[in-house]
């Protein structure tokens, strides 16, 4: 029976070696830094470029997040990272088993790791069977592991396992330590060592008995010492180490490497469902999207990743915003003050999307979203030294491929576009870019401090980041839809420079 990809769905390829996608879009909205963050502690299991790279399909989708959910509400993530911790340990005394020089230990070695390998698979075949799985990637996996537990296989290596760790498990023996040689004394596995049951006795109620540590060794390789204690063991009994002989013949590589793969996968909802859940402890929600086949667009309550990671050791509070549009609704211009909210509600939106494309949880309390192929983002950028072609020149020709590239289905943040012309030349040339975009049916979120562009077509929704109502220079950081003035952008500058109509008063005494 063929392993089901966690991943992927029968669409896309069972395969998580993917080159690292990189793009400026991710950088300009913050999701290489969260990226980071998400998959901190897991940079072994290679998982990184799976939140770097869109799914291709609403089904790849829904596939992946379907399972995600499922982890997150009924498996329990604890659970899979359980299997993972049984795994990591699996390996390294896999490890172990071929890298010490005694040959009874490497044995050993790898009587244990098949033991604690099989343990592992016996109580992920549990967990997932307690609970009446709806996800489609899941129950395709626990029929796999129903299948592969049942194997000749698996029954003949757990079976051997246990008889042979059981039969390890009931040597039994003495040491006495007296002119600086060891003396070994056997003990039959039904013989009671009477003598230390009446040294107990003897020693009731007394509180000065005296105890005696030994070390035999520091480190895991074994000493002469207990090279030859190993020795006189086998000697005494060879039946434990015969069969240990041949279960290391015929278990070398006892690993099943579709497990290998699951292990690997499943990092990708651990380290995504650890990296939200300890924000929800934080009060800060988290949902699943729902992927609409239309153009319709709700959010309830989102916010800032990273805004949120760096107000982690501060009392500062993330403002949830809202963000609502009809199928025709596909322009979107944002307006207000400096420091209002205006990026890190862009970052936010680009974040929902980004996330949503990769069949992961999105940092909102809601999210209706509709299926795209690209994000494409405008943010100023810094000027590098030696770079003469000027800020204008470098805005239009981050631009241009764009204007190019972008299709109907595609999500493009411009964030303060031409902010280095004047205020008559941003109108002009950033009017033109919407009236563009509005043709191609693109969904567009413009930010900008000419608030004559949120009128500048009837097509256009016009946002607002809003000020406290009795004092205008104060930020709620709040998004509205509603008309754009400028008003409050005029008023709060007005303030930060002291050109109000009071201190002007109060300064030539009129």
């Amino acid at each position: 029976m063929e392993y089901p990809s966690i991943l992927f769905d029968h669409l896309q390829p069972s395969t998580i070696e993917q080159e690292r996608h990189s793009s400026d879009f991710l950088q300009d909205i913050h999701m290489d830094k969260i990226i980071q963050d998400i998959v901190k502690g897991k940079e072994e299991y290679g998982v990184e470029p799976l939140f770097y790279r869109k799914l291709e399909s609403i089904e790849s989708i829904r596939y992946r997040i379907a399972i995600m959910k499922e982890i997150d509400r009924s498996v329990s993530v604890h659970s899979m990272e359980a299997f993972s911790r049984s795994m990591l340990k699996v390996r390294e005394y896999a490890q172990y088993s071929r890298s010490f020089a005694d040959r009874d230990q490497r044995m050993k070695w790898l009587l244990d790791a098949a033991h604690l390998y099989c343990e592992a698979v016996m109580e992920l075949h549990h967990t997932l069977g307690a609970v009446e799985l709806q996800s489609k990637g899941l129950k395709r996996f626990q029929e796999w592991l129903t299948y592969y537990i049942h194997t000749s296989y698996f029954s003949a290596l757990f079976k051997a396992t246990c008889e042979i760790q059981q039969a390890f498990s009931g040597i039994r023996f003495s040491m006495a330590l007296a002119g600086g040689k060891i003396k070994i004394v056997m003990h039959d596995d039904d013989q009671e060592d009477y003598c230390r049951a009446l040294s107990r006795v003897f020693l009731q109620g007394q509180g000065d008995e005296e105890i005696v540590e030994m070390h035999l060794s520091g480190g895991l390789q074994l000493t002469e010492a207990e090279t030859t204690l190993l020795n006189a063991i086998k000697k005494e009994h060879p039946e434990p180490f015969r069969k240990l002989q041949t279960f290391y013949a015929r278990h070398m590589d006892f690993i099943e490497s579709s497990l290998m793969v699951f292990d690997r996968e499943i990092q990708f909802y651990v380290a995504c469902l650890q990296y939200f859940q300890a924000l929800r402890k934080r009060g800060l929600a988290y949902n699943y999207p729902k992927i609409s086949d239309t153009n319709d667009l709700r959010i309830r309550g989102g916010y800032d990743l990273s805004l949120a990671s760096s107000a982690f050791n501060s009392d500062q509070a993330i403002i949830g915003n809202h963000l609502d549009l009809e199928t025709q609704e596909r322009m979107c211009v944002l307006t207000g003050p400096n420091q209002g909210g205006k990026t890190t509600f862009v970052r936010s939106i680009g974040q929902i999307f980004h996330l949503s494309s990769i069949g992961c949880p999105v940092p909102c309390e809601e999210a209706v979203l509709f299926d795209f192929d690209r994000i494409f983002t405008h943010f100023p950028s810094q000027e590098l030294p030696g770079d003469q072609s000027g800020k204008l020149k470098d805005e239009l020709h981050r631009l241009k491929p764009i204007l190019e590239e972008s299709t109907g289905r595609s999500i493009i943040l411009l964030n303060e576009l031409f902010f280095t012309t004047t205020t008559h030349d941003a109108y002009a040339m950033g009017s033109s870019v919407l009236r563009h975009l509005l043709r191609k049916g693109s969904m567009c979120l413009y930010v900008t401090h000419v608030f004559e562009l949120a009128t500048a077509h009837d097509r256009i929704v016009s946002l607002v980041a809003v000020t406290d109502d009795y004092n205008p220079a104060k930020r709620t950081f709040r998004i509205r839809r509603q008309r754009a003035d400028g008003l409050v952008h005029a008023s709060s500058i007005a303030g930060k420079y002291g050109l109000t109509r009071q201190r002007l008063k109060e300064r030539i005494q009129l």
